[in-house]
């Protein structure tokens, strides 16, 4: 009876008609369409041989392309390191060898012009991905290849855009396996599931209300974790938390205690977790329960028939998590007004 209260206290319908306004549920749903067309870009940008690495340069939505990429490469066994950075400068350990990633979505993102500057400046190999701004410029002046985007999205709801274009170009330059039998599983998946990640969206979402959702996974999803985090913060407009398995074992588990903060631990379990860590989640999940009774749990298990299919499906539904509770805040999810406020009290980047 409770889990029906739950669901039947929030009329979601209602609530996104009156805060939605520019229609974020739509381009969350459209997940599946934005990865078919962004797979199917043909970039035709061929490498200067096999890079030695990749390092791939991005903030924010921009960012989180790299570390999903970063994480998959690992778990695809890829034999050529992949590396996300998120600052100005590029790290010492490139080689003339190296191939840059420069990712912006707006074009505008000074960190990632900085490191654009600095690739350029080393003489490295770079790719740009963005849909505009003074990036697309410096790539067309630099005559440095070039991955052009649509516009008018917000640049985390651009994901898909900013992620298997990169992945095809990987692909199309022998660096991995060909990946269109698992996109193509990853676009019906989505499909099929869409009603029943709505469903545990909405569920959850009345859960996490006035709670502070603290996000759990293993290593290799590690940068889903963080994309369920970076969408409560910039979607429902709260704080929000991850650790990942083991490491949080040896210091985190520590902490509960004293803590009286209202937390809502969500332990994202991907089927394929190593035996230890999956051990790891449900011990851990009890000791925390006996040392502060307050910390409510979710644990969602992740399933799918391959890697690409579970972080996706994972990432779908934490969107959709983000923006339901969005939603319970009475709250319009696309606007970061004070992200804003904070780049125009930084001035222009020179």
């Amino acid at each position: 009876m409770n889990n029906i209260y739950i669901i039947c206290s929030y009329n979601f319908n209602m609530l996104d008609k009156i805060y939605d306004k520019s229609d974020l549920k739509k381009v969350i749903d459209s997940m599946p369409e934005q990865i078919r067309e962004a797979y199917a870009f043909e970039d035709k940008i061929k490498l200067k041989g096999i890079p030695d690495n990749i390092i791939i340069c991005g903030m924010g939505g921009s960012g989180i392309a790299g570390k999903i990429l970063e994480s998959y490469a690992m778990g695809l066994r890829l034999k050529i390191p992949v590396f996300c950075i998120n600052d100005y400068s590029i790290p010492p350990y490139t080689t003339k060898n190296s191939l840059f990633i420069i990712s912006s979505y707006s074009g505008n993102t000074e960190e990632t012009l900085s490191c654009y500057k600095e690739a350029l400046k080393n003489g490295h190999n770079i790719i740009v991905i963005t849909s505009g701004g003074k990036l697309m410029q410096y790539a067309e002046n630099d005559k440095n290849a070039l991955i052009l985007l649509p516009k008018g999205l917000q640049p985390r709801n651009a994901l898909p855009y900013l992620f298997f274009p990169i992945l095809k170009l990987m692909e199309r330059n022998g660096l991995i396996e060909n990946q269109s039998l698992y996109v193509k599983k990853l676009i019906e998946s989505l499909h099929k599931n869409s009603k029943n990640f709505n469903e545990q969206a909405e569920l959850l979402a009345s859960q996490l209300d006035e709670k502070i959702p603290v996000i759990y996974s293993s290593t290799l999803f590690a940068p889903v974790a963080y994309r369920w985090k970076t969408q409560f913060n910039e979607n429902a407009k709260t704080v929000s938390y991850y650790h990942i398995f083991p490491e949080l074992d040896h210091n985190e588990l520590n902490g509960f205690k004293n803590t009286k903060w209202p937390l809502h631990i969500i332990i994202l379990k991907d089927e394929e977790d190593h035996r230890r860590v999956l051990k790891r989640m449900s011990i851990t999940k009890n000791l925390i329960k006996s040392e502060n009774s307050n910390v409510k749990f979710t644990e969602i298990t992740i399933k799918g028939d391959d890697l690409l299919t579970r972080m996706f499906s994972a990432i779908y539904l934490g969107d959709l998590t983000s923006f339901y509770l969005a939603m319970t805040y009475a709250t319009d999810p696309t606007p970061v007004e004070i992200i804003e406020k904070l780049k125009k009290e930084m001035g222009p980047f020179v």
